[in-house]
């Protein structure tokens, strides 16, 4: 998968205070950005303690920010308009972020409100949900997430039937971000963005902010893009420079879930804007790749071998291969994201199927 350039920090909003050039200005200054790197430093403590030993969930490290953060926050808050920088806020709210703490970045982002009422559609939103965060911009509302996350809440429940995968995020117990923005059009589709810290993060365009409607009337598949992604976010193939699935891991999961949900009695209100089936579905695939035999050598290939391995073994042996040699610490790390081979894919799952027949089958499958 070729990397998506650096994306643009979504707390990162236009516009800064102009301060005349006077020694009674810097005073405010320093004050505000002393509070700010108190708050902004203890969390980066915490992420990084989190990143070398995982200890716990995301809620469970959120509040174990320290005391002398919080009141920081809480000054920071209380100072008077004329000696608040705008900057120190919203590196305050970007944190904030960093580590779940939807409070604080509410409070924030009231104060960045009061300050700047004129400017009420640049500020982000921002919902949590145990296993992801959702952050909207470009005039979405708190309301318009709930409903991305009605879907979204769907395509995991999907994953974790069909699949079972064990870890979301290159940080464990870390939860995963929804970079969400209101675009006139589609110009760049979902991704994941690889390159934050300390967590994985997928970018998420949408246009229009009272529904997610997919396809799009240009043909966009948003639907089975976010189910394509969370299969990039499981898991990467080969290296930087070796792609070694052709891309076809993620369309291989997408389709997947696609088809699964859309069978689903309880998907069928969201289903009538989510047709993404009738285009991208396994069974889609199946006939297509009619006759192609397993190999490693293109996408086409790569896909008949992961299609092979769903019909020989289940996809459930799939997840639990996958959790088998993360447990393991098997795949390697790039810049934390983990990345895998067929070589390890094999590996594990002769080490976790129990039945000989469907170690044989994997045997045949996999070179």
């Amino acid at each position: 998968m070729k990397l998506p350039p650096t994306a643009f920090a979504i707390y990162a909003l236009a516009g800064a205070l102009v301060l005349p050039a006077s020694p009674a200005a810097s005073r405010p200054l320093d004050r505000a950005a002393k509070l700010a790197d108190t708050y902004v430093e203890a969390v980066a403590k915490l992420n990084q303690e989190q990143a070398r030993k995982a200890q716990g969930t995301e809620e469970d490290l959120a509040a174990r920010l320290p005391r002398p953060a919080t009141a920081a926050l809480e000054k920071l808050l209380a100072l008077d308009p004329e000696e608040t920088l705008e900057s120190s806020l919203r590196r305050c709210a970007t944190a904030a972020l960093d580590l779940d703490r939807i409070a604080d970045f509410a409070a924030v982002r009231a104060r960045i409100a009061a300050l700047f009422p004129d400017r009420p559609g640049e500020l982000p939103v921002a919902l949590s949900r145990p296993r992801y965060l959702l952050i909207g911009e470009n005039g979405l509302t708190v309301e318009c997430l709930e409903r991305f996350a009605a879907v979204l809440d769907a395509i995991f429940a999907a994953y974790d039937e069909v699949f079972g995968f064990a870890e979301w995020s290159k940080v464990p117990g870390k939860k995963l971000r929804f970079r969400i923005h209101l675009e006139p059009e589609i110009t760049r589709p979902p991704h994941f963005a690889p390159q934050y810290e300390f967590h994985s993060e997928v970018d998420f365009p949408v246009i229009d902010a009272e529904k997610l409607s997919s396809p799009t009337p240009d043909g966009k598949f948003l639907f089975y893009g976010l189910c394509h992604e969370l299969g990039h976010v499981v898991a990467m193939w080969g290296d930087r420079q070796n792609e070694e699935d052709h891309h076809a891991w993620a369309h291989y999961t997408g389709v997947t879930i696609v088809e699964h949900l859309s069978a689903q009695e309880g998907f069928a209100e969201l289903a009538k804007d989510l047709r993404d089936a009738r285009w991208r579905s396994l069974r889609a695939e199946r006939d297509r790749l009619a006759g192609t035999k397993p190999a490693l050598d293109s996408a086409d290939a790569v896909l008949a071998t992961l299609i092979a391995l769903h019909d020989a073994v289940g996809p459930r042996a799939l997840g639990a291969a996958i959790n088998h040699l993360d447990r393991q610490g098997k795949p390697a790390r790039v810049n934390a994201v983990r990345y895998y081979s067929f070589r390890l894919l094999k590996e594990g799952l002769l080490e976790t199927l129990a039945a000989k027949k469907d170690r044989q089958a994997v045997a045949r499958i996999l070179p």
